[in-house]
């Protein structure tokens, strides 16, 4: 089978999920005999090539590692129509595209709370970026044949926002055997802590989604009652200075360790000296975090919400705070008492069984034959491949991605280029 996966960024160097997701279902399709080849965008190397990565130039948006463009290069545009199966994997800059361009079934893959990012990471009061995703989210959603949730929460949460097309529940999937078993296990030690300390850890990005300025707050309150509980941030971001000056305010400097980011191949060895996995955001879909954790055999202390509620039973492998000023209840339930901390932490590996990467391709073949059988791509009243500019509807949701997608970081030049792309689109009404 050639399958087509699509995402809007492919950077190896850039910490993403759905990079991850990408990457792990190209090894894993390939090791079962499929021709997988990437489509994405960004500057074409040689090495790219080599590994059937297929780039398309576009605008760079700051350091986040993700580009924008209005279209693919002939070469990609051509390899998409030899494709049997093509699977996006975000939303504005992967299922448009590809509809423009293929002959076949297109399944796209919800990685993003997007009713959450728009909220956070523009201008927009939260009510006017839900409107906008109202009519974003089934628009774009309505031009793949089938979407793929990870979790059940989250597909609830696209029906509410209006998405109809049809939609499975397929969860991401790990590589459990390093941390089943990791290669080089670290011990408490290497944190800087004796073995009698209790040790949280929380991996991740230092962002504002994340929500780590609460974790700090109510890992304060939880300290005040285990004092020889310890918190360690492995990560980076842009929020990494304004985190270490809170933990100095709320006198944690000698319990919460900033330990920067590491390689993603030594995560399973550091999470080997940690007695329970933390999080307080709300705004995943699936965590791979937590659910890399679980197989490490740690419990989970976090909040209820989309994802996260999915995969952590409260009171079997962690507890679940039902907001997030009540996370410092849950790290005290679940810390207090090392013996229970670690029978959560055996429910938590024999959870996550379930979530191993093998399972979850083999869902997703089973979903790409079924396609090829019934193509549904054949049936449609928007057909693949047969993508029309229209000012009236294309336009007015180009101008509104223009407006979610502004960098806070570099502003002028590149929404200024940006416009210039949107003006191109929606004042020519001519097939691509």
């Amino acid at each position: 089978m050639r399958i087509g996966m699509v995402s809007a960024t492919y950077d190896p160097n850039v910490v993403n999920g759905a990079v991850h997701m990408v990457t792990l279902y190209k090894k894993h399709l390939e090791g079962l005999g499929h021709e997988v080849t990437i489509f994405t965008l960004g500057e074409q190397t040689e090495a790219d090539r080599a590994e059937r990565i297929i780039r398309s130039p576009g605008l760079r948006l700051g350091g986040y590692g993700y580009y924008l463009s209005i279209s693919y290069t002939r070469e990609a545009q051509a390899l998409l129509t030899q494709m049997d199966i093509v699977h996006c994997h975000h939303l504005m800059m992967s299922v448009e595209l590809a509809h423009r361009y293929v002959n076949c079934p297109i399944i796209y893959t919800n990685h993003t709370r997007y009713d959450l990012y728009t909220g956070t990471y523009t201008a927009l009061p939260q009510p006017a970026a839900d409107a906008i995703m109202r009519q974003i989210w089934p628009e774009f959603t309505d031009l793949a044949d089938v979407v793929i949730s990870p979790s059940e929460g989250v597909r609830r949460v696209m029906q509410e926002f209006g998405v109809r097309t049809r939609t499975v529940v397929i969860e991401n999937g790990i590589e459990r055997e390093p941390f089943l078993h990791p290669s080089r296990p670290r011990t408490k030690a290497d944190y800087g802590l004796p073995e009698s300390a209790r040790l949280l850890l929380y991996v991740g990005r230092f962002s504002t989604e994340k929500r780590i300025d609460i974790l700090l707050r109510q890992f304060a309150t939880a300290q005040q009652l285990i004092p020889e509980l310890h918190l360690s941030l492995i990560g980076k971001g842009l929020q990494e200075e304004e985190l270490r000056q809170l933990s100095e305010e709320l006198n944690l400097s000698a319990a919460v360790h900033f330990c920067g980011a590491v390689p993603y191949d030594e995560v399973p060895n550091w999470l080997a000296a940690a007695d329970a996995f933390v999080t307080a955001s709300t705004s995943e879909v699936h965590p791979l975090t937590v659910i890399e954790a679980m197989a490490a055999g740690k419990p989970i202390a976090a909040v209820h919400s989309p994802g996260i509620s999915d995969s952590v039973e409260s009171g079997v492998s962690g507890y679940l705070a039902d907001k997030p000023d009540g996370l410092d209840a849950a790290i005290v339930a679940l810390m207090n008492d090392p013996a229970r901390t670690r029978a959560m932490g055996d429910n938590a590996r024999r959870a996550s069984e379930r979530f191993d990467i093998q399972r979850t391709v083999a869902r997703t073949v089973k979903l790409y034959e079924e396609l090829l059988v019934t193509r549904p791509d054949q049936q449609r009243i928007k057909e693949h491949g047969h993508w029309t500019r229209r000012t009236e509807k294309w336009g007015a949701l180009l101008e509104q991605l223009a407006e979610l997608v502004r960098p806070a970081d570099d502003t002028e030049p590149t929404v200024r280029r940006w416009l210039s792309l949107v003006a191109q689109v929606t004042g020519r009404q001519t097939d691509e």
